[in-house]
C-alpha cells in the first residue's frame, strides 16, 4: 500500500516535472553527512530539487551460525517510501514511512526486541521452550529545514517507531514498543567557509512485556533475569516478579542531550563536517504506582562524534567518514516489601537499591568511499572500505558474587559497485566482503567477600553465554553479491528497478554452534522519482 501510494504520487508529480533520470538516491544521501545529522537544518544542502524512493522487498534467511536470540529459519516482507523535497529556495522537507513483517522459527533467548538496547535481559532458561516469533514494525520520520535569513536556519525532526512482538509457544510473551525521538536546532553561517550549529535531542521509548501460557498446565517455566553475561537470578512464571502472569511490565528509557555541529569549507571542492553529541539516559522496568513494583532502575552517559571529509574533483567524489560512540551504564535492582497499614491499605516500601551492573560500550567506525565517474548524481563505479571496532566491558554483581566480562571484535569490509548504462537501461553489479574476528574474556567469576551460609548464589546460562561469545568473536567471513536492473520510464517520469542480493556468512573453528554458516537472499522491486 505504501509503495502504491508513492507510485501514484510520482505519476501525478511527473505530469508537470522532469523525470529523475539516473539520479541515485543512495548516492545523494550517503555523500553528504549533513542530510542525516541530528540537526535537521542540514537537509538545506539537498543538491537536487526533489528525489524519492519507494520499494517492496522480501527476504529469506536460514542457517545455524546465529546469535542466541536469532532465528535459524526466518523470512521478512516489507515496504518503504522515502523522499527529500525542496518546496522553495528556503524550505526543504524530508519524510519516510516503512513497514516490515518478520517471522522466525525456533526462537528463544531474549524476551526483548533488541536485547543490546536495554540494561538487562530476560532469557528463556531452557531450549525446550523455543518457538515461532512474529514482529511487526512501523517507522515514520519527518523533518523540515527553513532559512530565516541568509545566514540563519532552523530545523526540526521527528522519528517515530512502533512494533508488536509475540512468541507463539509457552512461555509466551507479547511486546508493544513505542520509540520516538525529537530534535530541534539551528545553524548559522559565519561566512562562506564556516558554519556552526546546535540542536536539542529528546528520546523516549517504552517496551511493554506481558507473559502468559495457553490453557492450563502443571509445567513450570523458568526465566533468567540476566544482569549481563547471562549472570543473574532465575524466577518461575507466576504471580510475582519480572515475569508476572498477565501483567504488562514496561521498560522505560528516556534520553536528553544536545549536539554541536561545525562545518568548514576548506576550498570550493573540499568540505569537513563535525558533529559532537552528549546524551544522558535514565529509565526503569516496572510501573511506579502504589500497587505495582518498579523492579530496576538505570542510568547512563553517552558521547558520540561523527566526522566526514568530502573531496569533489571533476567527476570523482571521495569521502572519509569517522564515527565514535561511548556509553557508560549502571543498573540497580530495587529492594522492596509490601506493608499493610491499619484499615487494610497496602503500599510498597523501597530500600536502598543494589547495584547489579556496571557496563561500558565503545564503538568506532572508519570508512573510505570513492565515487568515480559521477554523472547526473550517479557514479559509474563505487569503492568502499572500512573498519568497525566494538568493545563491551561489564561487571555484574549479586553480592558477594560478581562476574566480569570483556568482549571485543573487529569487522573489516571492502565493497565495489559497477553501474553500466545502456540507453534507457542500467545494470548494476555489487560485491561486498567482510572479515570479522575478536576475543576477550568470556567470564571471570569471583567474590567481594566470603559468602555466608544463607547467601543467594547467582544463576547462569552457559549455553547462551558460549553461543553469544563465539558468534561475536569467532573468525568469520561474509560475502554479499547483488544484481540490479533499472529502466527509465519516460511517460511517467520515474526510474523503476528490480534487484536481488545474496549473502553468505561462514564461521571458522565453531565449537558451540550446530552449524558454521548463514544464508540470506533478498528480492526488491521499486522506483526512484
Amino acid at each position: 500500500m505504501l509503495s502504491g501510494g508513492a507510485f501514484c504520487s510520482a505519476y501525478t508529480a511527473a505530469q508537470d516535472t522532469v523525470g529523475i533520470g539516473w539520479k541515485d538516491y543512495d548516492y545523494i544521501r550517503r555523500t553528504d553527512t549533513r542530510l542525516s545529522a541530528y540537526n535537521a537544518t542540514g537537509i538545506r544542502y539537498l543538491p537536487v530539487n526533489r528525489i524519492a524512493i519507494a520499494n517492496l522487498y522480501a527476504n529469506k534467511s536460514d542457517g545455524k551460525f546465529i546469535n542466541y536470540y536469532q532465528s535459524e529459519d526466518s523470512y521478512k516482507l516489507g515496504a518503504q517510501t522515502e523522499s527529500y523535497y525542496r518546496l522553495s529556495p528556503e524550505i526543504v522537507f524530508y519524510g519516510s514511512v516503512s513497514y516490515e513483517n518478520f517471522t522466525g522459527k525456533n526462537m528463544g533467548g531474549s524476551v526483548f526486541i533488541n536485547p543490546y538496547y536495554n540494561p538487562f535481559d530476560m532469557v528463556e532458561y531452557s531450549d525446550t521452550t523455543q518457538g515461532k516469533k512474529n514482529l511487526e514494525a512501523y517507522h515514520l520520520t519527518g523533518a523540515i529545514s527553513a532559512d530565516l535569513t541568509e545566514r540563519l536556519t532552523i530545523g526540526g525532526k521527528i522519528d517515530y517507531h512502533a512494533a508488536n512482538y509475540a512468541k507463539q509457544k509457552d512461555l509466551r510473551h507479547k511486546n508493544k514498543l513505542l520509540d520516538m525521538f525529537v530534535t530541534a536546532g539551528l545553524s548559522y553561517r559565519i561566512n562562506n567557509s564556516i558554519e556552526i550549529g546546535a540542536n536539542y535531542y529528546y528520546r523516549r521509548s517504552v517496551e511493554g512485556v506481558e507473559f502468559k501460557t495457553y490453557g492450563t498446565s502443571d509445567k513450570r517455566y523458568t526465566s533468567l533475569v540476566s544482569y549481563g553475561a547471562f549472570f543473574g537470578k532465575t524466577e518461575q512464571f507466576g504471580e510475582t516478579g519480572y515475569t508476572t502472569s498477565g501483567e504488562n511490565n514496561p521498560m522505560y528509557n528516556n534520553f536528553h542531550g544536545a549536539s554541536l555541529q561545525l562545518g568548514i569549507n576548506l576550498a570550493p571542492e573540499i568540505h569537513f563536517f563535525n558533529e559532537l553529541t552528549c546524551k544522558s539516559r535514565d529509565g526503569e522496568f516496572g510501573k511506579r504506582t502504589p500497587y505495582m513494583i518498579v523492579y530496576s532502575e538505570h542510568n547512563s552517559d553517552i558521547i558520540e562524534y561523527r566526522g566526514s571529509f568530502s573531496l569533489k574533483k571533476s567527476q570523482n567524489h571521495q569521502l572519509v567518514n569517522l564515527y565514535l560512540e561511548n556509553e557508560t551504564l549502571e543498573n540497580f535492582e530495587n529492594v522492596y516489601k509490601f506493608e499493610t497499614q491499619p484499615g487494610g491499605y497496602t503500599h510498597i516500601i523501597y530500600y536502598d537499591p543494589l547495584k547489579v551492573a556496571d557496563k561500558e560500550q565503545f564503538h568506532v567506525k572508519a570508512e573510505y568511499i570513492a565515487n568515480l565517474g559521477v554523472k547526473d548524481f550517479c557514479p559509474a563505479l563505487i569503492f568502499r572500505g572500512g573498519i568497525d571496532f566494538y568493545q563491551n566491558k561489564q561487571t555484574l554483581s549479586l553480592y558477594p558474587y560478581y562476574r566480569k566480562q570483556t568482549i571485543r571484535y573487529t569487522h573489516y569490509n571492502a565493497a565495489a559497485v559497477r553501474n553500466i548504462i545502456n540507453g534507457k537501461n542500467m545494470y548494476s553489479i555489487s560485491i561486498d566482503a567482510r572479515y570479522a574476528s575478536g576475543g576477550g574474556t568470556i567470564f571471570k567469576d569471583s567474590e567481594y567477600a566470603t559468602p555466608g551460609e544463607n547467601q543467594t548464589k547467582p544463576k547462569y546460562n552457559d549455553k547462551n553465554l558460549q553461543t553469544e561469545y563465539e558468534y561475536l568473536t569467532a573468525g568469520q567471513i561474509k560475502t554479499d553479491i547483488g544484481l540490479k536492473y533499472s529502466r527509465l520510464l519516460d511517460p511517467i517520469g520515474i526510474t523503476g528497478y528490480a534487484a536481488i542480493n545474496y549473502s553468505l556468512t561462514k564461521g571458522f573453528d565453531v565449537e558451540y554452534h550446530d552449524g558454521d554458516n548463514f544464508n540470506s537472499i533478498t528480492f526488491t522491486v521499486g522506483s526512484f522519482f
